[in-house]
């Protein structure tokens, strides 16, 4: 079994509050500067949240719209309802219950549609604010995005139990993998925008975080529960389900002690299993938008076999995974994306090499738990880009943790080992996540949005 981490309660509390004011204070900056629908299928999603808060049904995708993407009319449709509904659900009853406590409208009415969206890149026009706290938001909206960043709180907090699983003597390495996190541009943009992915995303980290603690049979049910939330969120979570099997399996093979308690476990995970099964097939609705995204995924793209194709699915994957807002069409130069993430990738590596010579037990099985879900996440990727051209980085936020752990390895390699230059430098990152986000909500958001002229 793991050893038991070191860090106590006290210096957990101690730990995890920079990360977390930081985070607060930067998605609330974005909070503040992105309007209304101008973040990836939001007016779409809006729709579909909109059919459980005024109609009390799961959403359906009717009629089909028809015509190009960005038009009014699909832009403002329930094409988006083809989706598993949990996080529609949940969303739309909060709509209906913030309604009920405000006396506020639940319907949302949309600003105008830009016909120069194909010019700009602002879907709507936005009308002048006085100042940045005007919000041409109803309260029902700005709920579910409250929510949406409580969500995104989550993932920072579990990428920190990550990092404190994978490197237990080195509390700092807690501290620097939510900095890190807080600090991320698009992460940060996406975790206050209204979108299903959100909801995946938190259940996936907390999901891996319980994973990577071999020797504790019993979380599996909690696993399987988990699992199955996100795959009432997402179709394309079901690789969750394949991750937890494969480690289930690797412990049934590491750990011959366990095995038995593992049996019992397994068994109430196939029960878990199983129900969310039995409603998928059992609800109408849920079982065609189930079987109507796996056909969807079944096909295969005409240009997936060139070269050029993957070429520019690897590019705007690197750009959509450090600045590229809006519709995916405001970002940073590329070279800025590709700095970023040469940073990630080199201070990885080093952070691969620090943990694997730390010596931790059982590091054999929580490598290959990783290996596995990295495998998952970029599986579950590719398939969708075989399918459709959707080089989108949100679509691998599972991924998050992993690398922001990494990267806090990497950084370890280069802290100072006096604990007082360790807080100075950890001061210096968060200053620097905080000018850097600040720059680029100032250089690329502001003037996009003509917010304040």
């Amino acid at each position: 079994m793991i050893k038991k981490t070191i860090l106590s309660y006290t210096n957990w509390r101690l730990v995890i509050v920079p990360p977390t004011l930081l985070y607060l204070f930067l998605v609330t900056l974005y909070f503040l500067t992105i309007p209304l629908g101008e973040s990836p299928d939001e007016p779409g999603h809006l729709q579909c949240i909109q059919q459980v808060a005024l109609y009390n049904r799961l959403p359906i995708v009717e009629p089909k719209p028809q015509g190009e993407w960005w038009k009014p009319g699909v832009t403002l449709s329930g094409r988006m309802c083809y989706h598993m509904p949990l996080y529609y659900v949940g969303t739309g009853l909060l709509q209906k219950a913030i309604g009920y406590m405000t006396g506020s409208p639940v319907a949302i009415d949309f600003p105008a549609h830009n016909e120069a969206f194909g010019e700009t890149g602002v879907m709507f026009l936005h009308s002048n604010r006085q100042s940045l706290w005007q919000r041409e938001e109803p309260s029902v909206v700005i709920g579910v995005r409250i929510v949406s960043i409580l969500l995104g709180l989550t993932v920072v907090w579990a990428s920190m139990a990550i990092a404190h699983q994978l490197f237990p003597k080195a509390p700092i390495a807690a501290l620097l993998t939510g900095t890190w996190v807080a600090g991320w541009p698009q992460f940060l943009f996406l975790s206050r925008a209204i979108s299903n992915d959100v909801l995946a995303t938190a259940l996936a980290s907390i999901t891996l975080a319980l994973l990577l603690q071999p020797g504790k049979p019993g979380r599996y049910v909690l696993l399987a529960v988990l699992s199955a939330l996100a795959v009432l969120t997402k179709v394309t979570m079901l690789f969750v389900i394949g991750a937890i099997v494969a480690a289930w399996l690797l412990e049934f093979i590491r750990l011959p002690q366990q095995r038995r308690n593992l049996i019992e476990k397994f068994g109430l995970m196939l029960l878990i299993w199983g129900a969310t099964a039995a409603i998928v097939q059992l609800t109408p609705t849920i079982r065609t938008n189930f079987w109507s995204s796996a056909q969807t995924f079944s096909r295969v793209g005409e240009r997936v076999l060139q070269l050029e194709y993957w070429l520019e699915v690897i590019r705007l994957t690197l750009s959509s995974g450090w600045v590229r807002f809006g519709w995916m069409n405001v970002a940073a130069p590329d070279v800025s994306a590709y700095l970023w993430w040469s940073l990630i990738f080199g201070l990885s590596f080093v952070g691969c090499r620090n943990w694997w010579r730390s010596g931790l037990r059982e590091r054999n099985l929580i490598a290959a738990i990783l290996v596995v879900w990295c495998l998952g996440a970029t599986a579950a990727y590719i398939r969708i880009n075989m399918t459709v051209f959707q080089p989108q980085f949100r679509f691998l936020q599972s991924l998050i943790p992993i690398f922001s752990t990494l990267v806090a390895g990497g950084l370890l390699s280069i802290m100072p080992r006096q604990p007082r230059r360790q807080i100075f430098v950890s001061g210096t990152l968060i200053l620097l996540a905080i000018v850097v986000n600040a720059l680029i909500i100032w250089e690329i958001v502001i003037p996009h949005y003509g917010l304040l002229s």
